[in-house]
């Protein structure tokens, strides 16, 4: 056991009365970088927050540098040397870049006062490892979510921890950024850091890890070198079948132009943006990050103002002013940041489904018909083999990325819009759902 870093024995964990983990064994190894893979819904971010900290396991072991590891919170994990690079940002947009990164450590003076200057230049410091070009002034709202990503893996290198866990990291990241996280995985490693690395993208997998374990159904299935296994292999252990037909052809006409805009401009991201959409069209908008490709499609469902420019829909001129009006135009939008854009997270399953089919459930009196809601409801989880326990009590934020990002499509599509704005949709999304 000594020379493991961390060693987990018979985890279990349950919720809502259906266990989740079932008796998980698994040893990460001084120094390595180790992959973890599965499916949406496979038990990856649970095990993760159990190691975290963020709740306890129901039974089992664990064992930190061969030392037992009973972490109560999350502080406590960090206490024993260990950092959470979360799937979801942890970051305040209300406040500093600096303020975020040391707010569980604030350099202060004798009198109890906050150091600011020198909270700036070790901000300063941390961000120049990344190469992010911002001031540690900025408030994180004002910061593109790539930007964002980099800064709470950041905040795991301040805490100097010495088994670090990333859980999908490079989900908003562009590929400049992207290299330099791996570059810095690698320094890391050299010292002798030991990374936990969840993703969705094998080819990272493959190209970090010294060895990957497959998480299927709260179970561990396998853990093998890297060199080892192949991309189709991991595939079929991770889904339990042989993929076929990973991007399948669909038989489909192209049909008139429905939607023109022409010199669309606003703010300092969208200039004179001009393109032409078909019906039965999956038209692509590809660029590098900050290049405007959100911020285009904000303007066009009616979320920032256009300041100049023509839209024309059907015909007819195209001018939303809010995304109600977008709607009730037969337009929808997946929207890239689903914790705070696309879902209610304090909410049910069921009533996030129903979000934007409710005033369609409308009976007299605006009373809404609930029979109607849980058979429309039900429907779409069958469809989009969403995993949930109970989706009238299970609240969305209790469900994994890739489940949370499937209640987001079926909220919009149970509405059949005429068209379909969908921004970074595979976001945490494993090979088989994607």
């Amino acid at each position: 056991m000594d020379s493991y870093a961390l060693n987990l024995e018979k985890i279990k964990k349950s919720f809502y009365g259906t266990e989740v983990l079932h008796g998980i064994d698994l040893c990460i190894k001084k120094g390595e970088v180790h992959g973890i893979v599965g499916e949406n819904g496979a038990g990856k971010s649970t095990l993760m927050n159990v190691i975290g900290g963020v709740f306890g396991p129901d039974s089992g072991s664990m064992y930190v540098n061969g030392n037992s590891y009973t972490p109560a919170t999350p502080k406590d994990a960090q206490q024993a040397g260990i950092a959470f690079v979360h799937q979801e940002l942890n970051l305040f947009s209300n406040m500093t870049v600096s303020e975020n990164l040391f707010l569980e450590h604030l350099p202060k003076g004798r009198l109890k006062n906050v150091k600011y200057q020198q909270m700036n230049r070790e901000t300063e410091k941390y961000l120049k490892t990344f190469h992010i070009h911002v001031n540690p002034r900025t408030k994180v709202e004002e910061l593109s979510m790539g930007v964002r990503q980099s800064i709470e893996i950041a905040k795991a290198l301040i805490i100097n921890a010495q088994i670090i866990i990333f859980d999908e990291p490079t989900t908003s990241l562009s590929q400049v950024e992207k290299e330099n996280l791996f570059q810095v995985i690698e320094e890391l490693k050299s010292k002798g850091v030991t990374i936990i690395y969840i993703s969705h993208i094998l080819e990272d997998i493959f190209r970090l890890c010294d060895r990957i374990s497959v998480l299927r159904d709260g179970k561990i299935i396998s853990t093998m070198r890297s060199e080892e296994t192949t991309q189709n292999d991991l595939i079929t252990q991770m889904v339990g079948r042989k993929m076929e037909k990973v991007y399948p052809t669909v038989e489909k006409s192209i049909g008139e132009a429905i939607f023109q805009c022409r010199n669309i401009s606003a703010g300092t991201m969208v200039k004179d943006a001009n393109f032409t959409l078909h019906k039965g069209e999956i038209l692509g908008f590809f660029g590098l990050m900050g290049a405007g490709r959100t911020e285009l499609m904000r303007v066009i469902f009616g979320v920032d103002k256009c300041e100049s420019g023509h839209m024309t829909y059907k015909g007819k001129d195209f001018q939303p002013r809010t995304p109600k009006e977008a709607m009730e135009s037969g337009w929808a939008f997946v929207t890239e940041n689903r914790r705070d854009e696309g879902l209610l997270m304090p909410k049910s399953i069921e009533e996030n489904l129903l979000l934007v089919h409710l005033p369609r459930l409308k009976k007299k009196f605006s009373v809404v018909d609930d029979r109607k809601g849980d058979v429309l409801s039900e429907e779409y989880i069958q469809k989009l083999h969403i995993k949930v326990q109970n989706k009238s009590t299970q609240l969305a934020r209790s469900l994994s990325g890739g489940n949370q990002q499937k209640v987001v499509l079926g909220k919009w599509i149970m509405n059949e819009p005429d068209v379909l704005i969908l921004d970074e949709p595979t976001k945490g999304v494993d090979v088989g759902a994607k």
